[in-house]
């Protein structure tokens, strides 16, 4: 079975002025479709780094990485960004919801990104908060929601180029 992401020698390092700081060495990770992997270390190792580079916010130092059997370990700030609009979808810690917008608009930011248009923006974004339980909370700003809310906005948003069917 061909894996949705593989991992192979992956390293990263960072220098700040002359300290060489080796973050990930030699990492190495399949994870095919429906595999539910969790990630654990302690605090400092490593584990945010990694996961930026499987969501291609980042780029290892040296290794490769094929996302959907795509090498995108190589590949410049244009084509990630692009990668990440179509196949990653990310929940982040602190959720990133953006204050000015209310729920709904938080949640169609992408699909703005995509050059997709108004109408089809509403039509894909509105169901997500049925999934997520917040249909009644769809107009309301991030200030106005709890964060258990606010989470399940992200994860409406971080599905949103998921089809529904």
């Amino acid at each position: 079975m061909d894996s949705i992401i593989s991992l192979n020698n992956i390293q990263k390092t960072y220098s700040i002025g002359q300290v060489v700081v080796n973050v990930l060495q030699s990492i190495i990770l399949k994870i095919n479709k429906n595999d539910f992997v969790v990630i654990t270390r302690s605090s400092g190792l490593g584990k945010t780094t990694l996961m930026n580079i499987i969501g291609c916010l980042d780029t290892p130092t040296s290794g490769e990485y094929y996302l959907n059997n795509q090498l995108v370990s190589g590949l410049g700030d244009d084509e990630l960004a692009g990668i990440r609009n179509k196949e990653v979808g990310f929940v982040f810690q602190t959720f990133y919801l953006l204050s000015r917008y209310n729920a709904l608009e938080n949640v169609m930011l992408s699909l703005i990104y995509a050059g997709v248009n108004k109408n089809d923006r509403i039509a894909r974004a509105e169901p997500m908060f049925e999934i997520v339980g917040l249909k009644d909370r769809i107009h309301h700003k991030p200030n106005e929601l709890s964060g258990g809310q606010r989470q399940r906005v992200a994860i409406a948003r971080a599905h949103i180029n998921v089809p529904l069917a």
